[in-house]
C-alpha cells in the first residue's frame, strides 16, 4: 500500500496549470515546443445552451452533464457557468463564416476575413446573404478574452444574427473609455482595461425563442480582487494580445460545424 509520501493527487481536468515556483529549468525555457505553429494551439470556444445544443444530449459526443438551458458553456472544456461568467475582452474581430445549406448536413465550410464575400452574395426569402453555390454567409462578431470565473483562462464568444446588437453595445461600452496620461491629456484604453458580467436572458419572436447574451460594465482591471496581483493579468493579457495579432493563435471553431443548437437559432433570430 503506498504511504503518503507516494500519493499523487489528481486535479479536474479542466483546471488551468498555475506557475510552478522552481529553479533550474530556466535553460530549458520552452524547450520541445519549438515546433508548435498556430494550427497546434486553439482558443476554446464559450457559447449559450440553446434547446438544440449537443450539450444537451446523452447521445452526443458534446455532452455535459448537468447542463441547463441558459447557461454559458466552455465546450473546449465541457463546462457550464449556470451564473454567469466574468469576462476580461482581449480583442475584438467580425468574419464571416460560410455555411453549408441545412439541408446537405456539412455545417461550417469557411472563414473570411473580408467582408467582400456579401458583395458576392444574393438575399433568399429570410433574408439570409446567400453564395452563388447555395451557401449562405453569417456576419459574425468574435469577442476573445479572459474567462476571470475560471482563472483567467483564455477563450472565445461568437455572436450572429441579433446578437450582433448586443455586440454593437458591448463595442459602445468600451470604446467609450477613456484614460488620462500624467500630463492630463486624454487616450483611449485598450479593450482589456475594464471586465465585464456576462449572463443570459431569454428572448422570443414569432419563430420561437432563445437565450441570449447580457453584457454589464463590471471592473476596470486594477479593481479586480483575484488573489493575485493586476499586473499580473495584465501581462496575460497583453500577451493573449501579442498572439492573436501575431496568428500564434486561433479560434476552436471544430465545435461550429455540428452545433445544431446554434446554427438553427439563426433562423428564429433572423426573421425579426
Amino acid at each position: 500500500m503506498a504511504n503518503d509520501k507516494t500519493a499523487v493527487a489528481i486535479k479536474n481536468e479542466t483546471e488551468i496549470a498555475q506557475p510552478i515556483v522552481m529553479g533550474g529549468f530556466e535553460e530549458f525555457a520552452g524547450a520541445g515546443m519549438e515546433t508548435v505553429t498556430s494550427d497546434d494551439v486553439i482558443v476554446p470556444r464559450l457559447t449559450i445552451i440553446q434547446g438544440l445544443s449537443p450539450q444537451l444530449s446523452k447521445s452526443k459526443p458534446e455532452y455535459i452533464a448537468g447542463a441547463k438551458l441558459g447557461d454559458i458553456a466552455d465546450v473546449g472544456m465541457s463546462e457550464t457557468f449556470p451564473d454567469g461568467i466574468l469576462f476580461l475582452p482581449v480583442m475584438y474581430k467580425k468574419v464571416f463564416l460560410e455555411w453549408a445549406p441545412r439541408a446537405s448536413g456539412k455545417g461550417l465550410l469557411n472563414i473570411h476575413d473580408d467582408p467582400a464575400i456579401l458583395d458576392k452574395c444574393t438575399r433568399d426569402d429570410k433574408n439570409q446573404p446567400v453564395l452563388p453555390n447555395g451557401s449562405f454567409i453569417s456576419t459574425t462578431a468574435q469577442w476573445f478574452g479572459m474567462n476571470m470565473s475560471a482563472n483567467g483562462r483564455r477563450c472565445f464568444i461568437g455572436m450572429a444574427s441579433t446578437q450582433l446588437k448586443k455586440s454593437k453595445k458591448w463595442l459602445t461600452l468600451a470604446t467609450s473609455e477613456r484614460l488620462k496620461r500624467a500630463d492630463g491629456s486624454e487616450y483611449q484604453a485598450p479593450l482589456f482595461f475594464r471586465t465585464y458580467n456576462l449572463t443570459t436572458n431569454e428572448e422570443s419572436n414569432a419563430q420561437g425563442s432563445w437565450y441570449a447574451w447580457t453584457i454589464n460594465r463590471a471592473m476596470a482591471l486594477p479593481e479586480l480582487d483575484i488573489g493575485r496581483p493586476w499586473q499580473e493579468v495584465l501581462r496575460d493579457a497583453s500577451e493573449f494580445y501579442r498572439m492573436l495579432v501575431a496568428g500564434e493563435v486561433k479560434a476552436d471553431t471544430t465545435s461550429l460545424g455540428g452545433d445544431v443548437g446554434e446554427t438553427e437559432i439563426d433562423d428564429a433570430e433572423i426573421a425579426m
